[in-house]
């Protein structure tokens, strides 16, 4: 298989307010699929701040949409979720069980797309996944001291909030399985210098409390523990930040 890219990128890392555009187009066989991300930083006056993302994208089929083209095209398709593994055509993240559909290692995602944090693995079409068009928003925000309740540990462990709101193609048609916009909002610790961010979803709409009943048979602290997701974001990692004497 193989992928064409075409990649436009503009971005400020600036202390304050920065912000990053992507617009990225790709073809494959018998598909192609154009996504535009953008990243905007509100600094807040006490320190930390608010991360917003969006994401809008759209899904092409090359030649007529058959049963067949679907079923091979799956992995290229958008997905509101963040997607797993074997979702990962390019290869560009590290997944320590990129084809695990079970275990804590299969909770791994991967933030592109609509970029929620609650999975629907066990669905043959999961909630959120579409060959037409998505678009989706999500908040990141950090937690002052006062109403962190880790702040009162002798280290820093960086609490933060979460929300992330979309929309897909197939929620605006009439009997659609969910409604036009979906949901999710928890508590996410980010570690390593948001390496290692591990999320703890709490609120969501109703689609997503219904799997969890029809799929879940744990209760408790058992059945947050299965709810958790967890990404490896090394691309965060910024060299020119760590060591400033690099010359690029």
């Amino acid at each position: 298989r193989y992928i064409n890219q075409l990649r436009f990128v503009l971005e400020n890392n600036r202390a304050l307010y920065p912000y990053r555009g992507e617009l990225n187009i790709e073809q494959g066989d018998g598909f192609a699929r154009a996504g535009f991300t953008g990243n905007y930083f509100f600094n807040y006056p006490k320190g930390g701040g608010l991360d917003l993302r969006v994401f809008a994208g759209k899904f092409f089929y090359l030649g007529d949409k058959t049963f067949l083209k679907q079923f091979e095209t799956d992995p290229y398709q958008l997905n509101m979720t963040g997607p797993k593994g074997y979702e990962d055509y390019t290869y560009s993240n590290y997944f320590i069980g990129r084809s695990e559909f079970d275990h804590f290692s299969s909770q791994q995602i991967m933030i592109r797309d609509g970029g929620f944090k609650v999975r629907t693995d066990l669905l043959s079409s999961k909630i959120g996944k579409t060959d037409n068009w998505l678009m989706a928003a999500n908040f990141t925000s950090t937690i002052p001291n006062a109403v962190n309740p880790l702040s009162v540990l002798p280290f820093r462990l960086p609490l933060k909030i979460f929300l992330d709101i979309g929309t897909y193609a197939e929620a605006w048609k009439k009997n659609a399985a969910t409604g036009k916009f979906i949901y999710d909002a928890g508590l996410q610790l980010s570690l390593f210098r948001n390496v290692l961010n591990i999320y703890i979803p709490i609120l969501y709409s109703k689609e997503y409390r219904d799997y969890y009943r029809s799929t879940m048979v744990e209760t408790g602290i058992k059945r947050l523990v299965k709810t958790v997701s967890f990404s490896i974001d090394i691309q965060n990692l910024n060299l020119r930040r760590m060591v400033p004497q690099i010359p690029f």
